[in-house]
């Protein structure tokens, strides 16, 4: 669900969410500094998952505001809409690893970028083992 956008903007937005691998994430420090960071990510309608390392930055940001916001790149090619997708959100941060069929749509997605790193399956999830939820609360596209 996006909220706040009409069928045509939601059809657009949702292309783009099914069709990129990164996208952006703002977190904010505890000093009140914005740090914004490119993740991978999936999107299964209601929320997004992404996987980062336990330690970073944006995980230590999160326990102390767990309110976010995600974009994608700006979209040059856009005809009408959806060139421009932002998401405001609510984070959690799970203890992970992923598993299940949720691990394998993330590794099938990431594939290509594990192999052209050298990393597998198993230390990919082991080493990106904190799983953040964040649940849209607002959605401009345009």
């Amino acid at each position: 669900m996006l909220p706040g956008l009409d069928d045509a903007t939601t059809e657009a937005a949702l292309r783009r969410l099914d069709a990129e691998e990164e996208i952006w994430i703002t977190t904010v420090r505890a000093d009140g500094q914005p740090q914004t960071s490119p993740v991978g990510f999936l999107w299964d309608g209601a929320r997004f998952t992404l996987l980062s390392r336990p330690g970073a930055g944006k995980v230590r940001n999160l326990a102390g505001n767990a309110r976010v916001s995600l974009h994608l790149e700006l979209d040059r090619t856009a005809q009408t809409s959806g060139g421009v997708v932002t998401v405001e959100g609510d984070a959690v941060v799970e203890a992970g690893p992923l598993t299940g069929a949720e691990a394998d749509r993330y590794v099938a997605k990431y594939h290509a970028t594990m192999e052209l790193v050298g990393i597998t399956r198993d230390e990919f999830l082991d080493d990106y083992s904190a799983v953040v939820r964040v649940t849209p609360t607002r959605v401009r596209a345009y």
